[in-house]
């Protein structure tokens, strides 16, 4: 039987104050590429990842391989709840808005923000190490994990062809760089007497994994996962670092920005600003088909800072904020008030992924996210339209007719972006546009002025100002949005494709 490579890597709450409108929805788009999602906690020199195990298949033929730094003790390891992804995705998606004149009745004007061994006889000819070390063997739940050491590639192939990991030859170069670089393997393999089966539908789920380590580089070794890749992958990281250290970056990929940071030479993506989502094909396709567009002007590799905020507050706020206890799950020891939460998508195909993602602690504070508004003709007075700006004679709230909420083309020569025509023909489908999860993130929590915001538009993190209290009237920026918080119910998202992971290998056993 062929061995196979496969990545795997892989509500109502309560109101956030100077958000006007209702939260609708998140994009939910259903990636054709490969996706994976990865909880990643840092503090300090200490890096815990947190892998999503979605694999469908013959449980004899699922098998993990991960790169680490360390040999992992076996109190470094531990399955956690797949909901945690859930909520983590929940809070950090994109937002989809809705404004009514109603909302503005307070805030005319502006008012506060968005918030071995060996041998020692000389005359007996010493053996060659082994080219295969078991430095750790313990089980965790459902899984059978092995810390393995190496000295060839060749060596390291043959002993997970020997032992049901079934690797593709192909992988020979990629894991010999990593033995070169000193790496440990983290092997895992399903014990199938550790398994149920759900009654309902006759399947099984495989537990995330978490495993901890120490290292001073903080990185994501994403290559393994490219050997069989359809063409183009997607990884979402979840982020949880220290709110001191603040929102985190990727050193060595192409950044795609959102409109406050685009500086007319990188790839960029609108936001802040109103669409008619019937008129584009639906939300999923339209953030999808921006995704997909933004990221084709790079060289097959680009990624897009969607969410960054401290963990205590959002606006607005699709969900609860993740709790002490949840973070803790992520391997997170402080309280949830000192942390601060990154959202990161990063696209890329196997050729452009010629090194693994070095990450990096910014040190700034930014309040960051996507946000799109519903169109309404009586905002235009208010917020641009995606792909014209603000509109000449906008509709108002001011008018005594009521808009018609239906977008009509401005004359030649009106607004001052382009036309949006193909916002939906590439909207997420085969180019797998935007994310399951509803990824993206924009800068700021949207201004009620029109303009979309910038990072840093949201409550400084400088301030004690957390969750649903009122920011001080010094509080930086905080002429910038004005008016009242409310939080509608919130649409489930679509379900996620198939995810695989990263930098993991799946490998089938090979038949007696």
């Amino acid at each position: 039987m062929r061995a196979l490579i496969a990545t795997l890597f892989g509500l109502w709450a309560g109101p956030a104050a100077a958000f006007c409108g209702t939260y609708v929805s998140s994009p939910g788009v259903e990636l054709t590429n490969q996706t994976s999602q990865i909880i990643i906690t840092r503090q300090g020199t200490r890096t815990t990842l947190t892998m999503a195990n979605d694999y469908a298949g013959p449980l004899d033929d699922f098998a993990m391989l991960v790169p680490v730094p360390e040999v992992l003790e076996e109190e470094d390891v531990q399955m956690v709840r797949p909901e945690l992804f859930q909520r983590f995705d929940d809070y950090s998606a994109p937002r989809i808005v809705e404004y009514e004149c109603d909302d503005f009745m307070y805030d005319y004007g502006g008012g506060y923000m968005d918030g071995g061994g060996g041998y020692d006889d000389a005359e007996v000819a010493e053996p060659s190490p082994p080219d295969v070390v078991v430095e750790a063997e313990y089980s965790v739940g459902i899984y059978t994990i092995q810390i393995l050491s190496a000295t060839t590639a060749g060596g390291l192939l043959e002993w997970l062809d020997g032992n049901g990991y079934g690797v593709d030859a192909e992988a020979q170069g990629l894991l010999g760089e990593y033995i070169d670089s000193g790496s440990y393997f983290f092997a895992a393999k399903v014990d199938a007497d550790m398994l149920s089966m759900d009654p309902e539908t006759g399947g099984t789920f495989l537990e995330p994994l978490q495993f901890g380590y120490e290292s001073s580089v903080f990185s994501l070794p994403i290559r393994l996962g490219t050997i069989n890749s359809p063409g183009e992958q997607d990884v979402v990281m979840y982020i949880i670092t220290d709110r001191d250290d603040g929102a985190v970056s990727i050193s060595n990929y192409t950044e795609i920005k959102t409109d406050d940071d685009c500086d007319g030479e990188s790839a960029c993506i609108e936001d802040e600003c109103m669409v008619d989502f019937g008129e584009v094909g639906g939300v999923d396709a339209y953030y999808g088909g921006k995704f997909a567009e933004a990221w084709a002007e790079g060289d097959g590799e680009g990624w897009l800072q969607e969410y960054a905020w401290a963990t205590s507050s959002c606006d607005p706020c699709p969900t609860e904020n993740p709790t002490s206890e949840e973070l803790a799950e992520a391997g997170y020891t402080n309280e949830s008030w000192d942390s601060y939460f990154t959202r990161i998508r990063l696209r890329y195909t196997p050729e452009a992924a010629d090194e693994d993602v070095m990450l990096y602690i910014s040190g700034m504070t930014p309040t960051k996210q996507i946000r799109y508004i519903i169109y309404n003709s009586e905002m235009e007075d208010r917020h641009p339209v995606c792909g014209w700006g603000m509109v000449d004679d906008p509709g108002t709230c001011d008018d005594d007719e009521e808009g018609t909420d239906v977008w009509e083309d401005p004359p030649d020569g009106d607004g001052d972006g382009g036309s949006d025509d193909g916002a939906a023909d590439g909207g997420g489908s085969s180019d797998g546009g935007g994310s399951s999860d509803g990824g993206g993130s924009s800068d700021g929590g949207g201004s009620s002025d029109g303009g979309g915001s910038s990072t840093g538009s949201g409550w400084s993190d400088d301030s004690d100002t957390f969750g649903d209290e009122e920011p001080s009237a010094d509080d930086e920026g905080d002429e910038k949005k004005g008016g009242c918080s409310h939080i509608g119910s919130a649409p489930g998202v679509a379900g996620w494709a198939w995810l695989l992971g990263v930098m993991c290998i799946f490998g089938r056993r090979r038949s007696s």
